[in-house]
This record gives structure tokens, sequence and C-alpha cells, in this order.
């Protein structure tokens, strides 16, 4: 996991698209504000691009499965989900 002078992350969930790119998912704990959030990345040659994560539906599906079982997201927050849903 990765620790970085701003956040530390807790979980992380990806979806590789080719060799060099991949979308993220991870739940993190930034140390400015002393909270856990998730953030949505897309990252190129193992670095993340300053640029917002565009997917096509089915491709969200796939990272949010991920997420869902490498445990990104929280019980509540499931649970919030599944009554939204």
């Amino acid at each position: 996991m990765r620790d970085t002078e701003n956040a530390t992350e807790l979980a992380t969930a990806s979806l590789p698209s080719d060799a060099t790119n991949e979308a993220k998912i991870e739940r993190i704990w930034v140390k400015e504000t002393g909270q856990e959030e998730i953030r949505f990345s897309w990252w190129k040659d193992r670095r993340m691009m300053m640029r917002p994560l565009d997917l096509p539906e089915n491709d969200l599906l796939n990272l949010v499965r991920n997420a869902v079982l490498a445990g990104v997201f929280t019980p509540d927050f499931r649970s919030k989900l599944r009554e939204l849903l």
C-alpha cells in the first residue's frame, strides 16, 4: 500500500485497460482532513494522471465489482448503496 505526504492507501481495486493503463478505486486516509475518502483515478505507466477517470458503463461495473471484492467500500456504504438501488 502506498503512503505519500498527503494520503495513505487503505484498500485498492484496479481494472487494467492495456499493458500500461489502469483504472483504480481506492479507499485512502487523507492526512490533512483526517478522514477516509474514496478516490477514482486513472493510471498510465504506474503514474496517476491528473485527469478524470472516464469509463464505459460495463468497465465501471467491473471496477466497482473489483472494489467490493477488495474491501474498498465499507459495509455501511454497501448497505446504503443497496437501499439506493
